[in-house]
């Protein structure tokens, strides 16, 4: 699978001018600083080790499409190897050691800048010489000016000027006959000794660096798309993390037909994307901001390995359908031409499905792998998933995934397991899914859903817009305010303030329970932190609302008013416990028993306190 070996820079070094090693298209720019560089020099001058460089061997099942070095130039030429690790090392030395034009690097802020490397001859035969003060760094003009501009410090712009000033150009390090001859003869010519011995010169700093040698690690082509891309993120952890879609990319891009993974799926000039086709029905920050290009490709893999489990199954063979990595990068690129199209359709049934379930964000969104299965069950189904029998399955297994907190684990495992086994429930009398039958719910959990990191505290939060809850102040329906992306927060009903005052354990506090999402203008006027009795009379007396109508609002929420008109908290969280459970039930398609449950007591700094009485939903102010 691979060997290792050693070469010396030269050699290296004029492979990557030649084009004979290049680099894989996905390998990210080169971004080394000039600080950077010097002591990169410095490291190899002295012969020390800088690391092993990782190769991989062209002709393989893994054929990267291939681009040059940064600096290089050469024509159209088939490279012998790939540089999967060392980018940045070997870019760097064919800039300053090999290149005829400046080096392109950062400055100390980050900025682009070009330089030319030069080696102070005086300086690095001192003998108490250190070799990155010997190194002078010069613009593309070759003229450097003193700190405030008016005076020329150092021109370089000749030969001659050059060797006048015992300034080693680097880029001459491995063809320096010329360069030599020439210092020689200049002060040969004024009949004066060298102000630096050349050869000592060469023999000193020099020759270490053209006989340095570097480990080299060569994967072979018979490596495997796994092998290759789980090797080259071992050892590129220093480097730009790459996903599972951009090795594909570099993958497709190799083939005969260099087909561009990238411009399909986010557009090209003049052409949309799938993704900017899937997001035109959806509002901005819409539910395709939490999909990642990786989901579809994972969509594309279990439908992928769906047909080959079919197919080895009729010859007798056993085979499993699966969207892990090691599945999604051996995708061929025939494979995802064909379900593309499918899942893109199946995408855009999902938005429609999860509008109806009141999510119409990337942020609400309780468990994004769903919609990788939302996407295969539609793209499959096509107009038998409009059949209200089927939506109704959809719906009741969609909520008990979430508020089961099903998908909390092994998630690739059990969406690749899903797909199949819904689309035989809903369509072909199948048994149920394993995932509809497992994912229980327990009254219980509701104490401790307090953040929206948990599934189900956004599941809760889609319900109840889902149900036609209304805003306090306002009355309108949270689902009117959503789709016009009115400000909401989610917002505490008994205020945090009032409830430390009152010694209310923290979790019953802090529990969805006590929660619920409302407008900004309505958290303006809770946010105070008076007694709930308090600020009901201040929304009838300010906004000119009756007892009889804000009672009807709190009934939207499952909140009986009485309980919040008597500062009761006792009450009504025993009451809206209850009625969450219900919405849970009817959600699911479950009985759900409500019987007491003993709460672990929940101290304040359990958690980071958010500020007065707000927690804010993101997706919908953005």
């Amino acid at each position: 699978m691979f060997d290792s070996t050693k070469q010396s820079l030269k050699t290296l070094l004029e492979q990557v001018r030649d084009g004979r090693i290049q680099l894989p298209e996905f390998q990210r720019d080169y971004v080394w600083s000039e600080e950077a560089v010097i002591s990169l020099l410095a490291s190899i001058s002295k012969g020390y080790p800088v690391g092993a460089l990782l190769t991989l061997e062209r002709g393989g099942e893994v054929d990267f499409k291939p681009r040059g070095v940064e600096g290089a130039t050469f024509g159209s030429v088939v490279p012998e190897s790939l540089l999967l690790d060392g980018q940045q090392r070997m870019t760097s030395l064919f800039q300053s050691l090999i290149a005829s034009e400046p080096a392109k690097l950062k400055d100390e802020k980050g900025k682009p800048v070009q330089r030319y490397f030069y080696l102070d001859m005086n300086a690095v035969l001192s003998p108490e010489s250190d070799f990155e003060e010997s190194i002078i760094t010069i613009g593309p003009e070759k003229i450097k000016y003193t700190a405030f501009g008016k005076d020329v410090e150092i021109d370089l712009r000749t030969r001659e000027d050059e060797i006048r000033l015992c300034l080693f150009p680097l880029n001459q390090t491995f063809d320096d006959r010329r360069w030599s001859f020439d210092y020689q003869n200049y002060w040969k010519g004024l009949e004066k000794p060298e102000p630096a011995d050349y050869q000592q010169f060469y023999n000193s700093v020099i020759e270490k660096i053209v006989r340095y040698e570097m480990p080299i690690i060569r994967l072979t082509k018979d490596n495997g798309r796994h092998a290759v891309c789980t090797i080259f993120e071992k050892v590129n952890v220093g480097g730009v993390k790459l996903d599972a879609f951009e090795l594909l990319t570099a993958i497709f891009a190799g083939t005969d037909d260099g087909y561009d993974l990238r411009a399909d799926w986010r557009g090209a000039p003049g052409k949309p994307g799938r993704l900017t086709r899937m997001c035109e029905h959806t509002p901005a920050s819409g539910v395709f901001t939490k999909i990642a290009s990786t989901d579809f490709l994972q969509a594309c893999t279990i439908l992928h390995t769906m047909d080959r489990k079919a197919q080895r199954e009729s010859e007798g063979q056993t085979s499993q359908v699966s969207c892990k990595r090691d599945e999604l990068l051996a995708l061929p690129l025939s494979a995802y031409l064909k379900y593309a199209d499918t899942l893109e359709y199946g995408y855009r049934q999902a938005a429609q499905f999860l509008a109806g379930q009141g999510i119409l964000y990337g942020n609400d969104l309780p468990y994004p792998p769903q919609v990788t299965v939302l996407a295969c069950v539609y793209g499959l189904l096509r107009e038998k998933a409009q059949n209200a029998a089927v939506v109704e399955k959809l719906e009741k297994w969609f909520w008990r995934v979430i508020l089961g907190e099903f998908y909390s684990s092994s998630v690739e495992s059990k969406i690749a397991r899903d797909v199949p086994e819904i689309v035989g429930w809903t369509v072909n009398g199948s048994p149920p899914p394993r995932s509809f039958e497992e994912a229980g719910f327990d009254s219980s959990r509701l104490y401790y859903f307090r953040r929206r990191q948990a599934a189900p505290y956004r599941g809760y939060h889609a319900l109840l817009m889902k149900s036609g809850c209304r805003d306090f102040v306002n009355g309108k329906p949270f689902e009117l305010m959503t789709l016009w992306q009115s400000p909401i927060d989610v917002h505490h009903i008994f205020p945090q303030s009032w409830c430390k005052k009152n010694q209310i354990d923290a979790g019953r506090m802090d529990s969805i329970i006590n929660k619920t999402p409302l407008s900004d203008l309505t958290n303006r006027v809770i946010v105070r932190g008076d007694a709930p009795s308090v600020y009901l009379k201040r929304i009838e007396s300010e906004y000119n609302i009756s007892s009889d109508q804000l009672d009807e609002i709190l009934r939207t929420h499952l909140i009986e008013p009485q309980h919040l008109r008597n500062d009761d908290f006792e009450a009504f969280y025993l009451n809206r416990r209850d009625a969450l459970a219900k919405l849970a039930g009817k959600a699911t398609g479950r009985d759900i028993t409500v019987a007491p449950t003993e709460e672990v007591s929940f101290a304040e700094d359990d958690e980071i306190e958010l500020p007065e009485d707000i927690e804010r939903i993101p997706a919908v102010a953005e």
